[in-house]
């Protein structure tokens, strides 16, 4: 088996992909360069889409149709999730004079942009009945939950206070009522 047909191969990219990620929102120097952050979110997405595809083998599950309502129910809530935060510039550091969105999902979660990334590689292994897939969503979660302690680090000290407050009214970082 070629390391391309290997999930784990795609696991790893995607993991090292959240790890540039995490550059980014640091504000290390490299996490300036359109060029990485271009290649760290292609890593990160592509990774954990490529390994619930059929030409990974790994072992599978197959409900009938239900896979694929299952898991386009699980997309569409995270499309759902996600489309509200596209307008800002999640993938950047916080920037002096930015300013801090609390309505709709950022109202439930501080982070909604990272649980609908959490829901996404979710409703791909459903639909491809991907055992790997889900089973590897715990690793997805603890590997968004250091990136997100890296943002709000940079939030912290960009927003201060504000984001303090925030912090203590909405619970949730990536899930609703959840401070972890």
């Amino acid at each position: 088996m070629s390391c391309l047909t290997d999930p784990f191969f795609w696991a790893l990219l995607a993991l090292l992909g959240i790890h540039g990620a995490n550059l980014v929102v640091s504000d290390h120097p490299l996490g300036r360069s359109l060029p990485f952050v271009a290649l760290a979110l292609t890593l990160v997405t592509l990774g954990r889409l490529l390994l619930c595809l059929p030409f990974c083998p790994q072992p599978r599950f197959d409900l009938g149709a239900w896979n694929w309502i299952a898991g386009g129910g699980v997309l569409l809530l995270a499309l759902v999730i996600a489309l509200p935060t596209l307008s800002i510039l999640w993938w950047r550091a916080p920037e002096a004079g930015m300013r801090l969105r609390t309505r709709g999902a950022y109202s439930i979660v501080r982070h909604p942009m990272y649980a609908a990334e959490l829901l996404w590689p979710v409703g791909w292994s459903l639909c491809w009945g991907s055992v790997w897939g889900l089973a590897l969503t715990p690793l997805w979660w603890s590997a968004f939950l250091v990136h997100v302690l890296a943002e709000e680090a940079s939030l912290l000290r960009e927003l201060g206070p504000e984001y303090e407050q925030y912090m203590a009214r909405v619970k949730g970082r990536m899930l609703p009522g959840l401070p972890f």
